[in-house]
């Protein structure tokens, strides 16, 4: 019953509130106050700070866009407050028509906006964001300080999009960001219980544990001294010597802000973002 009663009190807020303009602000951000606790406010990063909307952080999802229907968002932000009691993480979830935010370096528009969102406002230093930018059409999704140097989601972006592209395709808008609070809840509750250094430590003895069959099973009938002893004379014969790279991975950090002690950082916890999209 009480569950109902809360349920009907924030589906009334939610129509009056949609009724009256932007809900989610809470202030206007001036370059006397720019309301930034995080990182200090310089010539650098001004820009950016002024066209970050300065909101209460307590709504969770931001449908600026207007793509989810009243319950929908309702149930969205009771299903965060749900992840945040579950992992202890903090979260965002942004939709927009229209975007401010200029590029920076490769980063477009959208991963500037949602990154500079989450930190330019008073959310926890370790949490996940979640943008659907309509005037790309474009979907980013990061994570933020403790995650980040997990890696949480920047592990996993391929497969989110997998799961993710075709809901956003069909306009299942409400579907999308469900299964991404499911999957990062379940992501990281995975890794923290069964951390990288682990499967690490099983991967070195597991493979010990083949090597020594092996070579319990394949015992050398002489003792080789070079590695000619392993060939036959005369069979090999090299023709053609060549180079070629088959793959490279770039890792990019974007961020024009600084932190509170006045050194370049991106993330409040010095963790910064990792994650991508599509």
């Amino acid at each position: 019953m009480k569950n109902i009663f809360s349920t009907i009190l924030l589906l009334v807020a939610s129509l009056y509130g949609f009724a009256q303009g932007d809900i989610y602000s809470i202030g206007e951000r001036t370059e006397s106050e720019p309301h930034v606790k995080k990182f200090q406010v310089t010539e650098a990063n001004i820009e950016y700070v002024l066209t970050t909307p300065y909101v209460d952080t307590s709504y969770k999802i931001y449908d600026y866009a207007e793509l989810l229907t009243e319950t929908q968002r309702i149930q969205i932000k009771q299903r965060c407050r749900e992840f945040m009691s579950k992992t202890g993480l903090d979260i965002a979830i942004v939709t927009i028509n229209e975007n401010p935010k200029p590029s920076f370096n490769d980063y477009a528009p959208s991963d500037v906006y949602i990154q500079d969102f989450y930190d330019y406002n008073d959310f926890k230093a370790d949490g996940v964001m979640l943008i659907i930018d309509q005037a790309y059409g474009r979907n980013r999704y990061y994570d933020a300080g403790r995650l980040a140097e997990m890696s949480v989601i920047g592990d996993r972006v391929e497969s989110y999009a997998e799961s993710m592209k075709p809901l956003y395709q069909s306009e299942d808008y409400y579907g999308e960001i469900m299964w991404f609070i499911n999957a990062v809840e379940e992501d990281y509750l995975y890794d923290i219980s069964f951390p990288k250094w682990k499967c690490g430590i099983f991967a070195l003895l597991f493979a010990w544990l083949i090597w020594g069959l092996h070579r319990k099973k394949y015992k050398l009938v002489f003792k080789a001294t070079s590695a000619n002893d392993y060939k036959k004379q005369g069979s090999f014969k090299l023709t053609k010597e060549s180079t070629k790279f088959v793959r490279s991975f770039t890792t990019r950090t974007y961020s024009p802000k600084s932190s509170g002690s006045g050194s370049s950082g991106h993330g409040s916890s010095g963790g910064g973002h990792s994650g991508g999209g599509f």
